[in-house]
């Protein structure tokens, strides 16, 4: 017999589903405890769901016209791309002027934290909040670069005609994987346009060089990277029908914190291939592994 105490109290309940519906949809904050204008929805979902807006028109386009769907593909790539640079742009200017303005009439410093008092849809809290600013401006380039990457190669992956091919002209098929396809691209690019979302699966507490931005692209894009080379090659064509299925499982293996983080996984690998490749002995850190790898392999290339 329980005690009765519930799993969590009200406090932590508000909390959860302040930050579920975030994890889930990529960042998105849907639910903030207070009340705020329509148009800071409004705005969020819009950013959201722009590349699939640009990526549905598209493919429209290319199954109904005889429209090449590699002009798709540079076409919605570069679309996205350009968006994502120009609300960065946006938001990086906004910014700098809104930061030569002092507030003086600060009352309460929690309740400062906790609420954000919007005063129009352009306005400088609406563009911190709806657009925080990337901390280096060289990622605003590489952020929006990626975007383009992944969202024009993402119309080609979930195109119809792909679909269509894999699963023999399965209506259904095609229908469930182009709508749920289509939501991990853009659960995947929100961090890029945005802000990335509290992930349930975190290596360091301070993402000090902006690699949290890059987890679920980076996640979406090896999925992207092995149907191409399965277009190459046809022997890979069955592993590619279920990875396209296992594709539009990542936003659920993303809140339950299944795929680690790059700040993790990459020292990982490093670590393996020390070990495995190279006999050499697992490393109390994670920084050394990619400075003793390298001098390993010369070791081996260049005997003494």
């Amino acid at each position: 017999m329980g005690s009765g105490a519930p799993l969590l109290n009200d406090y932590k309940q508000d909390f959860f589903w302040k930050r579920f519906p975030q994890t889930l949809l990529g960042g998105q904050k849907l639910r903030l405890g207070y009340d705020a204008p329509a148009y800071v929805y409004i705005n969020q979902l819009f950013l959201f769901v722009f590349p699939w807006v640009i990526g549905g028109v598209f493919t429209a386009v290319v199954e109904l016209t005889t429209l090449d769907v590699s002009v798709g593909y540079y076409s919605v790539g570069g679309i996205v791309a350009a968006f994502v640079l120009i609300a960065q742009s946006i938001s990086f200017v906004v910014r700098r002027r809104g930061a030569t303005v002092t507030r003086l009439d600060i009352q309460n410093i929690l309740a400062e934290d906790d609420e954000v008092d919007f005063e129009s849809c352009c306005g400088v809290e609406t563009v911190e909040f709806v657009l925080p600013g990337k901390k280096y401006v060289a990622n605003i380039v590489l952020h929006a670069l990626l975007s383009g990457v992944m969202c024009g190669y993402g119309f080609w992956y979930l195109t119809p005609a792909t679909l269509n091919s894999l699963y023999n002209t399965n209506t259904a098929a095609t229908v469930l994987l182009y709508i749920f396809g289509w939501l991990t691209v853009c659960t995947a690019q929100f961090s890029l346009t945005a802000a990335p979302p509290p992930e349930p699966a975190t290596f360091r507490a301070q993402d000090v060089y902006e690699i949290t931005p890059l987890m679920r692209p980076f996640y979406v894009c090896v999925f992207l990277a092995f149907d191409l080379v399965a277009r190459f090659y046809i022997t890979f064509s069955g592993v590619n029908q279920v990875l396209h299925v296992v594709f539009i499982f990542l936003p659920l293996f993303w809140v339950l914190g299944l795929l680690p983080p790059l700040d993790a996984l990459f020292p990982w690998l490093a670590e393996q291939v020390l070990v495995l490749a190279l006999g050499g002995s697992p490393a109390a850190g994670d920084i050394s592994h990619p400075s003793v790898v390298p001098p390993d392999i010369w070791s081996r290339i260049l005997p003494v």
